[in-house]
């Protein structure tokens, strides 16, 4: 599970309005899409926040941890690439906080609140990671 939280959105939101933040996280809904197999799974949870589930990772625990880094990777190049958002260009970044299954625990609530503690670990390293 992938844990996206879009850095600094409440900057877009507060100087350009909520409009305009509604088209930037459309913008990031089908650039997420485009990444994914037809397999995995993406979600807007609220605000600036997505959840990339990816079944099925083969091999052992290394090896699904190296698939998932490698598509946090893809994830977070598609996401810093400028966005048109009607008269403005706007660039933004994500920190990703990555968890594994079930390492991170067997239902959801144990899943995304380590996701979420991990997506807030790469923001305190500065942002733009996972």
């Amino acid at each position: 599970m992938l844990f996206i939280d879009l850095d600094q959105f409440k900057r877009l939101n507060d100087a350009l309005g909520h409009s305009v933040g509604d088209l930037l996280l459309k913008q990031v809904a089908d650039r997420l899409k485009t990444l994914l197999r037809a397999q995995d799974t993406v979600a807007r949870l609220g605000g600036d926040e997505f959840v990339i589930i990816l079944p099925a990772l083969d091999g052992g625990e290394d090896e699904a941890a190296n698939h998932a880094y490698a598509v946090a990777d893809k994830v977070r190049w598609a996401l810093s690439q400028f966005y048109f958002l009607g008269e403005h260009e706007f660039h933004l970044t994500p920190s990703i906080g990555i968890v594994l299954f079930p390492t991170a625990g067997e239902d959801v609530d144990d899943l995304l609140k380590h996701a979420d503690t991990a997506m807030y670990q790469a923001k305190k390293e500065g942002r733009n990671t996972a």
